[in-house]
């Protein structure tokens, strides 16, 4: 599965001998008696697979302002040399904490494949349990008054029957420039959705549209068919 784009950040980080960790919540500052560097996700844009991280520079008055923004300059190239997209702000002195922070937003966009990580797109999809990767976006609606066509003699799955009702479903895919597409299932399918509240199963599914859209970011592939049985599992 990969680890996440904050995991990233700290590993690159602490590789480089940086003291770095999620930040305190509500900007609180600790105690410290030299740099350190609190990291925390500003903005996730599934749509563009982007997330933009938030990393603040922290040293103790003691070190000065200018020795504040040399670290920050040192982040920002790490930050850099793992793809990031970085805009670097100015140096602010917090007066109550006694420190000097210098904030970088560090913008990641696609996957990172050679460092194992991915931008989750707030679900995982599988195809007759084999994972979409490239799954960025899915949507179902419930169907009624229609009725489900099979092949003469298919095998509709144990505890099911024809019946006026289904849903249509939808999977959007952004496939990576270079990247491999994962063939089409043959025949009805098995479609599972998972995210951190519910997996939802969709049986007897069928495609009906397929269609492909090249973009600078890779190939947009847009799957729409039918699903004759769902349940939460």
């Amino acid at each position: 599965m990969g680890y996440s784009i904050l995991e990233l950040v700290l590993r690159a980080l602490r590789q480089q001998g940086l003291v770095a960790d999620v930040a305190y919540p509500g900007q609180k500052f600790p105690t410290i008696s030299g740099p350190v560097s609190a990291v925390h996700i500003a903005s996730v844009d599934r749509d563009n697979l982007q997330v933009t991280v938030e990393v603040s520079v922290i040293c103790p008055a003691s070190m000065g302002g200018t020795q504040c923004e040399v670290e920050a300059l040192r982040v920002t190239e790490i930050l850099r040399w793992a793809r990031a997209v970085c805009v670097q702000e100015g140096c602010r002195y917090d007066g109550i904490a006694q420190v000097y922070v210098v904030n970088i937003l560090a913008t990641f966009t696609g996957m990172t494949e050679e460092d194992n990580c991915r931008i989750w797109a707030g679900f995982n999809a599988y195809i007759n349990n084999q994972e979409l990767t490239y799954a960025i976006g899915f949507t179902e609606e419930e169907e009624t008054g229609i009725q489900a066509e099979y092949a003469t003699g298919e095998n509709l799955g144990a505890g099911t029957s024809q019946r006026k009702q289904g849903w249509t479903i939808q999977l959007e895919e952004l496939i990576p420039i270079g990247s491999p597409e994962q063939a089409e299932p043959v025949g009805a399918f098995q479609l599972k959705v998972v995210t951190d509240q519910k997996t939802e199963l969709y049986t007897g599914c069928r495609w009906t549209q397929i269609r492909r859209e090249f973009t600078q970011r890779g190939i947009r592939r847009t799957r729409t068919g039918f699903a004759f049985l769902r349940e939460e599992v």
